[in-house]
């Protein structure tokens, strides 16, 4: 029987380093992966994967992190290291990685200007992009304002801003950012040399909590903004892009821009330069984004990209309104995605698992998951029999949430 030869490999890591095994594999790379979770869903994915203590949206350990990096590339040549959420405040560990495998993607330096605010505010004033207006220190007034963490991501770190509280000023861990109400789109490109491939539009929603009242909730898509609007989100990621690579600081490979819609105004929040929580609705098989990152990263964008499924898809977190505990006589819905080993237990405030939908409409797409998300913080036994949820069986979630 002739042998095959081996698939080449890549290291991965991310606070859920799944999307990119699942991409890696259909782009013909075996992952080498390591996140907070090491699920069935990664393990499934995943060549190997390991396990670094981490609470979400806490980062990594950068001994651990290293460590289990050196644990999985023995006996392999990976071609390198791609990274998703979990790194944005912690550019050094970045580079400490860069210093033992080539870091396919925005690199260090680039990074960490990325999430200045003020490096940020300032390509967004040169390039004629609308940015929400920031202040290093306490605003005068408390109304209208944010408080956000430098390299924060997932919305669990952003806050109403205090005017009583300091906040530190210059690359402090918090800055305050004046709140623009409106639609929150993201849009999902590629960039190299200076140059940009716009890959889709989503539309993202916040799930709050008491204490976490811009918790990142999910997002459906792909979408077809209004024709102007489309036309200033890519012409602002592009302007935004290409002036940074001119001043030194190149973005590359996948990457996603936040903006919000307020009437005729089109603000940019910022840009994500990493595989990011939008990759369930734009990775397809015919062009999965870990190919498609990995060509930009070699200096190469698509001039033409197969057309998405008709349907629109809807994908993101189920928050744990309560504790929960879940059995092993549970079997996790086809729906969800980054499934834990049973038995498992959740706090109030973490996530349950990430939940997938599709419809035949934006609107559809998002009523199903959200109807799919109460399904799995509630249970079927719960809503119909009074059962609390650690006691309801497989038949809590096995059927389909309609």
């Amino acid at each position: 029987m002739e042998e095959t030869d081996p698939r080449p490999t890549i290291l991965c890591a991310a606070f859920s380093a799944r999307q990119i095994a699942e991409s890696a594999r259909l782009s013909g790379y075996d992952a080498l992966a390591v996140d907070f979770f090491a699920d069935l869903d990664l393990n499934a994915a995943a060549k190997r994967a390991e396990l670094v203590a981490g609470h979400y949206p806490d980062g990594f350990t950068d001994e651990d992190l290293l460590a289990a990096l050196d644990r999985l590339a023995e006996g392999e040549e990976p071609i390198g290291f791609v990274y998703g959420a979990g790194f944005e405040d912690r550019p050094q560990l970045l580079q400490m990685i860069a210093n033992r495998w080539p870091l396919l993607g925005t690199n260090a330096a680039a990074v960490s200007r990325l999430k200045d605010p003020l490096w940020f505010a300032q390509v967004c004033d040169r390039t004629g992009v609308l940015f929400p207006e920031i202040a290093l220190y306490a605003p005068p007034e408390d109304e209208g304002w944010l408080s956000k963490q430098v390299g924060g991501c997932g919305g669990n770190h952003i806050q109403w801003s205090s005017a009583q509280r300091p906040l530190g000023g210059g690359m402090a861990r918090r800055y305050a950012q004046r709140f623009v109400r409106g639609t929150r789109y993201s849009l999902a490109a590629l960039a190299s040399r200076g140059e940009i491939r716009s890959l889709g539009f989503s539309r993202q929603w916040v799930d709050a909590s008491e204490n976490e009242p811009f918790r990142y909730g999910g997002a459906v898509g792909p979408l077809d903004p209004p024709q102007a609007v489309a036309q200033t989100m890519r012409d602002d990621l592009r302007r935004i892009v290409r002036s940074a690579y001119e001043s030194g600081t190149a973005l590359t490979g996948l990457l996603s821009a936040d903006f919000i819609v307020a009437g005729k105004f089109v603000y940019c929040l910022e840009i994500n330069a990493r595989f990011g929580a939008t990759v369930d609705i734009f990775d397809q098989p015919d062009a999965p984004l870990l190919k498609l990152h990995l060509d930009a990263c070699a200096g190469i964008l698509p001039k033409d990209l197969p057309p998405y499924p008709d349907a629109y898809r809807a994908s993101g977190l189920a928050w744990a309104d309560a504790p929960l505990s879940f059995d092993e006589s549970l079997v996790w819905p086809d729906w969800t995605r980054d499934r834990s080993s049973l038995p498992h237990s959740v706090e109030a405030g973490e996530p349950i698992a990430t939940v997938y939908a599709e419809g035949e409409t934006e609107a559809d797409a998002e009523a199903l998951f959200h109807r799919r998300c109460a399904t799995l913080r509630l249970g079927e036994g719960q809503a119909e029999t009074g059962m609390p949820p650690q006691a309801a069986g497989s038949s809590m979630l096995a059927a389909e949430a309609q």
